[in-house]
């Protein structure tokens, strides 16, 4: 497996007026496996990860890398089955959050893994991306832990990744996307913490192409409203813009904007988020068409 090395942010000097003492600002690393979870905490990430990876040991050649070789059960997304992931895991470097849950602070950790056996059948074979929620407490405790992976590159979504339901609960989006041939398939899952498990508030798929006739963009943004019941409701609105056609195209079609909006929310006799949108299921038709 290729390890993959932490950029370092590149050190800029600030060129200030002579009456000014000359600063040197410090560069900004992202978190490593030693790094404290929290200021004033004894608790480091190597010891959250260790959680998940349990037989997880620094690496000799460079302490702020780890080296694992298999996890605890853990499920994928969309399923309730659960199994250890086996390889030869390098933990160089992963993405790091913070979201309420029941009013209190949680982390969430982002990490890839190569993995045996894991996503068997699809173009992603052999990768997972774990998403893991620890509480802060004083003695830090796993709540939970998940495959999000359902396409080739996995990530937090760069736009929105967190955001809040209300002042006591955070929702985390997860975008997976690929490219082709100028075409950009996204998947985007909302997910928060119900009594300290993941749950999928809904889940969107939305494609960006190029073309005469077809140079669409979709832009999702997420919502929330109050609502009596125990979690509030969700907007959903994606808004579709097509482009006009070039001089270059043989047959112009005009430009156009299109919303498409659902609405979400907490079924607390099935424990889960429902919705029926028919813009969004009008939308989901339309995208698969263009496939």
């Amino acid at each position: 497996m290729r390890r993959n090395g932490i950029m370092l942010a590149t050190l800029v000097l600030l060129l200030l007026p002579s009456n000014l003492s000359a600063q040197t600002p410090q560069p900004k690393r992202d978190p490593t496996l030693r790094s404290l979870i929290r200021t004033g905490s004894n608790t480091i990430y190597f010891d959250l990860f260790r959680m998940v990876l349990p037989d997880l040991e620094f690496d000799p050649k460079d302490r702020d890398y780890g080296i694992a070789h298999r996890t605890i059960p853990i499920r994928h997304i969309g399923d309730t089955e659960t199994e250890s992931l086996e390889g030869n895991f390098w933990v160089t470097s992963f993405g790091k959050r913070s979201i309420t849950s029941d009013g209190r602070q949680v982390i969430i950790l982002q990490l890839d893994l190569s993995a045996e056996g894991a996503n068997q059948g699809t173009p992603y074979e052999g990768e997972a991306a774990l998403l893991a929620a620890f509480s802060t407490d004083a003695t830090p405790k796993l709540l939970d832990v998940m495959d999000v992976k359902t396409d080739r590159f996995t990530d937090l979504w760069d736009a929105q990744p967190v955001f809040q339901l209300n002042s006591r609960h955070g929702a985390v989006v997860i975008h997976n996307t690929h490219f082709n041939a100028g075409e950009s398939y996204d998947d985007l899952q909302v997910l928060f913490l119900d009594g300290e498990r993941f749950k999928v508030i809904t889940g969107i798929f939305l494609l960006n192409t190029q073309g005469c006739g077809a140079t669409v963009t979709e832009t999702p943004s997420f919502r929330a409203l109050p609502d009596p019941r125990k979690y509030p409701k969700l907007i959903v609105k994606v808004t579709v813009k097509k482009e006009a056609d070039s001089q270059e195209c043989s047959r112009k079609t005009p430009a156009y904007t299109k919303y498409y909006e659902g609405v979400f929310y907490w079924n607390p006799a099935k424990g889960e988020y429902q919705g029926n949108s028919r813009q969004l299921n009008a939308l989901d038709k339309f995208n698969r068409n263009r496939l």
